[in-house]
């Protein structure tokens, strides 16, 4: 099973939150998707779901460029900004789909 980093940073901030494992929530949230009666939730039908990849993807990117940078511990500072911006573009967006 292929992730996101922010797909599987929800499911492991969940899975603590439930006194879970990673691999034991994911297991209980599938058997409740299969026993469920209606439709199950589909996250891939997010409209946010692209920005969230490409978001993904561009900090896979920093992460690399940051190993050729030589002052480090700034490059890992300005890493550790991005789940915030992006906490706030989906904040935007939320906004913006709302309005539409």
């Amino acid at each position: 099973m292929r992730l996101t980093e922010t797909a599987l940073t929800a499911i492991r901030e969940r899975a603590t939150r439930e006194c879970l494992t990673t691999s034991g929530f994911i297991a209980n949230a599938a058997l409740a998707a299969a026993l469920a009666d209606g439709p199950v939730g589909r996250p891939d039908a997010d409209p946010r779901r692209p920005l969230a990849e490409a978001l993904d993807r561009l900090a896979g990117e920093l992460r690399a460029l940051t190993d050729t940078v030589p002052d480090h511990e700034r490059a890992q500072e300005a890493l550790a900004l991005l789940p915030g911006l992006a906490e706030r573009t989906y904040a935007v967006l939320d906004a913006v789909l709302e309005a539409a």
